[in-house]
This record gives structure tokens, sequence and C-alpha cells, in this order.
């Protein structure tokens, strides 16, 4: 498959986005962030979960296999992801938070294979 939909294991309920980041790692494996947010002063809840995998033939054909259950890597109650991304050459995610009026933060979490 080329497309696909994707449900988030975590968090759930209203006001839940099952994606607000993606992030593929070099070996075409898919880190997905979700986030559930009340409004700009929260409360905010969020997750990282392995999605899924792409993979690319030599010829160029795109394959998509998300996750039938996705593994939840970390959870993050009262941040907002709103960034993931893999670090080149490391396990290291790079996550970013946009929470509203509480502010913002970065932060890595070891969610990437090198």
């Amino acid at each position: 498959m080329t497309r696909g939909a994707y449900r988030a294991a975590y968090p759930a309920g209203d006001g839940t986005r099952h994606i607000s980041d993606i992030s593929v790692t070099d070996s075409g494996r898919i880190i997905a962030s979700s986030a559930a947010d009340a409004g700009d002063d929260g409360p905010f809840d969020s997750a990282v979960s392995d999605a899924g995998q792409v993979n690319v033939s030599a010829a160029g054909r795109v394959r998509l296999t998300l996750a039938a259950s996705p593994s939840v890597l970390g959870t993050f109650p009262e941040y907002r992801i709103e960034a993931v991304e893999c670090l080149p050459g490391s396990t290291d995610a790079l996550l970013g938070t946009d929470d509203e009026n509480l502010g913002g933060y970065v932060r890595t979490m070891p969610f990437c294979e090198a």
C-alpha cells in the first residue's frame, strides 16, 4: 500500500491528533508523534510511537506498512509534541513541543536506531 489510515494508541479521546509529526529513519521505520489538547492552557498529552515501515524497491516502488497495533515508545503528559525528527547517525529523536501559553521545549529521546 502507498497510503493508509493510522490511529494512535495514545493519547485517546476528543481533541487527539493521531499524527502531529512523523520521521522516517534510514532503515525506513516510521516514528510518529500524537497529541491531544483542550486549548491554549492545556491540559496537554502526547506520545511517540513506532507507526510502521516504509520501503522503496530498486525499481522505485514505495511500500507502506502501518503497524496494526502501534508500539508506544514514550508518553509525555502535560506536553504537546508537535515535532519529531530522528537525528542522522544517532539513536536520538529530537522532540519539540508547542505548549501554547505554557511555552515550548526541545529534548532528545533514544527512539531511533543508529
